[in-house]
């Protein structure tokens, strides 16, 4: 698994083995970036003359995106995420990590945990930026039929414990931990591919929350015993799979029915719900969080 092929029509992320997509006898776009101009262009103008003429942009919500541009791959396109510190000293370091994921030498996979580490990134700017565009472009590869099962496996196992590995050496020098607000993370028994619960755990620590379960927690009756022995202001379920919603909905009704956990928050992601969050939104959770950036921006407003 070498990344996408040079001028392939996959439309996965540019990431290449960290040579620039230009050379100097050539300085014209490639076809990639420019859909991803084209893409951005078509956004800013009904923008621009929204702004002069509110009459022509009154079906417009604020902060629509253009539906041609695929924010997991690239999050550094949508305005919030640009906001994050230290987002293109992040973006710097996606074409090593992949090559790091991928190579089969694991020196690489330490060096690329030692450049993080002396990087001193906010680890929330590392997950959005870095982490999950890099985890959307392996499974981009993967569709393409561009790799195959085990590169794929393995690569995800390295960036999960690139993740888990910086995560708990920050949550480390979190202070007043005892005062932090407390989240539970479970997922459902489909959620097979837990990177996305890692990165979410890294992101909530890297602000101060208490993380409690993951990946090893299910969606079932040890989930329910953690919940009646602690308490949380919010609960996060990874969803694997679409038909897993019913399943979903039937534990946030019980949930929901316990007195004690009311004032708890629901919150509910995953590959399901990124590959449709429509269907997640009748179940009674309070969020349906289609990236790791909203989950976020929830914990931001609940902190």
């Amino acid at each position: 698994m070498a990344g996408d092929k040079k001028g392939g029509s996959s439309g996965g992320p540019p990431y290449t083995d960290g040579k620039p997509e230009l050379s100097k006898a050539d300085n014209k776009l490639t076809s990639l970036e420019q859909r991803i101009l084209e893409s951005a262009i078509r956004g800013a103008v009904p923008r621009l003359v929204g702004a002069s003429h509110p009459d022509l942009s009154t079906h417009l919500h604020d902060g629509e995106m253009p539906p041609e541009i695929d924010f997991h791959l690239h999050p550094e396109l949508d305005p919030k995420a640009r906001e994050l510190p230290g987002t293109d000293k992040a973006i710097g370091f996606r074409a090593a990590l992949t090559q790091a994921l991928i190579q089969p030498d694991p020196r690489a996979h330490r060096e690329i945990i030692e450049e993080l580490q002396r990087s001193e990134l906010p680890m929330h700017t590392l997950a959005i930026q870095l982490f999950s565009p890099v985890a959307a472009h392996l499974g981009r590869l993967w569709c393409n039929d561009e790799t195959d099962f085990i590169q794929v496996a393995i690569a995800s196992t390295r960036l999960g414990m690139i993740v888990n590995h910086l995560s708990q050496n920050r949550s480390q020098t979190i202070r007043d931990r005892q005062k932090a607000r407390r989240v539970l993370l479970a997922r459902t028994q489909g959620a097979m591919h837990t990177i996305g619960v890692s990165i979410v755990a890294s992101c909530f620590r890297d602000m101060g929350w208490d993380v409690d379960g993951g990946a090893d927690l299910e969606l079932n009756d040890s989930l329910y015993m953690r919940l009646s022995n602690s308490s949380y202001s919010l609960l996060g379920i990874s969803v694997g799979q679409i038909d897993e919603v019913d399943e979903c909905a039937s534990a946030i009704r019980r949930i929901q029915s316990n007195r004690s956990l009311s004032a708890m928050k629901i919150a509910v992601g995953g590959p399901a719900v990124m590959k449709n969050p429509q269907a997640f939104g009748g179940i009674g959770a309070d969020m349906v969080a289609r990236s790791a950036l909203e989950v976020m921006h929830l914990a931001d407003r609940m902190g």
